[in-house]
């Protein structure tokens, strides 16, 4: 950061106005308008008054240690770390102070050190009283770090304040700050993830049934996602020729079915992309048949115990029945078929509604 920035932040985190640090230091209110512009700098004579007066040091103030690598991050961290173990929390707390107040724009210094030391409070026997001033401090770092322009390390100290609020029971401060979090689409390389805090505050808020719901709709859409990673990882081995392994991966996709109670057509999509890399027609056409009888069955959602609590959706699956009929026709390996043919008949007015 350029020593124009420098000035013109901690003059604001002060509260300082241009008027008073040009009084102070004997210049024009314009001169240090122009420092903070960056158009012209500070005389050498005032560097240290100035730095006294925003109560910095002039290595700061001329930006010497914004280059500090993650090397020396983690080296800090160690030393924090050492300190906590060799002479107790409130040396550790000074040490973090004075390093942060010698790095005070160092976003990713303050966010290590300011995790580190919540963790190592949490691990402290110390009373409630007792803790309190260093609550206090972390509070503040995790509200300047919630301010920062870095994604990740604003999302993270939300993430924090919001699990402190809900702790304490401030659940209205903890869904304001949750709401200041993106959702989780929009969260790269983030250890926060806003959908569990918001179910811990509908939970606390005497909102269960949402929470319940919810939950239920999470599964659903995260089980949805696994049978698809599956579905391609099978597809993807028998490319490879690895056909044990698809075979394998099928099964356990089919077996997710019965397990968690979801569509019985989802069943056979795997297991009927085996047959077809097996070249065998009849299994081909067992499974289809098993595949189609699934989905002139209603999934009846709501009897479920692990989404029962998802309404119920006129869901119509048998209008995909023509779509993978039309499909399997043009499928040289069931095209001179009997058995084929006579699936195809008994199927035939669900062809007509193509």
């Amino acid at each position: 950061m350029p020593m124009n920035l420098v000035i013109q932040e901690r003059r604001k985190e002060l509260g300082l106005t241009q008027e008073q640090v040009a009084e102070y230091l004997n210049v024009s209110i314009p001169a240090v308008s122009k420092w903070e512009k960056g158009t012209t700098s500070p005389d050498i004579s005032l560097l240290a008054p100035l730095a006294r007066l925003l109560k910095i040091d002039l290595n700061t103030l001329f930006c010497f240690h914004a280059g500090i690598t993650q090397q020396e991050i983690g080296l800090l961290s160690k030393e924090v770390g050492k300190t906590f173990a060799d002479k107790g929390l409130g040396e550790a707390f000074a040490v973090v102070g004075e390093k942060l107040h010698e790095y005070p724009h160092n976003e990713r210094l303050m966010h290590v050190l300011t995790f580190q030391l919540d963790g190592l409070l949490s691990m402290s026997d110390l009373t409630a009283n007792e803790m309190r001033p260093y609550e206090e401090q972390i509070l503040e770092w995790y509200h300047r770090l919630a301010g920062s322009t870095d994604v990740t390390i604003s999302n993270s100290a939300n993430f924090m304040l919001a699990s402190k609020y809900l702790r304490s029971g401030e659940y209205e401060k903890a869904q304001e700050t949750l709401d200041l979090m993106p959702d989780r689409n929009d969260i790269v390389g983030s250890m926060a993830d806003k959908f569990w805090l918001q179910v811990e505050i509908d939970k606390h808020q005497g909102k269960s049934e949402k929470a319940a719901e919810d939950l239920q709709r999470e599964l659903q859409l995260a089980l949805n996602k696994v049978q698809l990673l599956l579905y391609k990882m099978m597809s993807i081995e028998l490319e490879c020729g690895e056909f044990l392994t698809a075979k394998k991966i099928a099964d356990k996709s089919a077996q997710m079915v019965t397990l968690f109670e979801m569509w019985k057509y989802s069943a056979f999509t795997a297991p009927l992309e085996i047959a077809f890399a097996e070249k065998d027609a009849n299994k081909c056409i067992s499974v289809l048949r098993e595949m189609l009888a699934a989905m002139r069955e209603p999934w009846n959602i709501d009897k479920t115990l692990l989404f029962n609590r998802i309404p119920a959706q006129a869901t119509q699956p048998e209008q995909m029945i023509p779509v993978i009929l039309s499909a399997m026709e043009k499928e040289p390996l069931l095209q001179n078929s009997s058995e084929f043919q006579e699936l195809l008949a008994e199927y035939e007015r669900f062809k007509d509604r193509k």
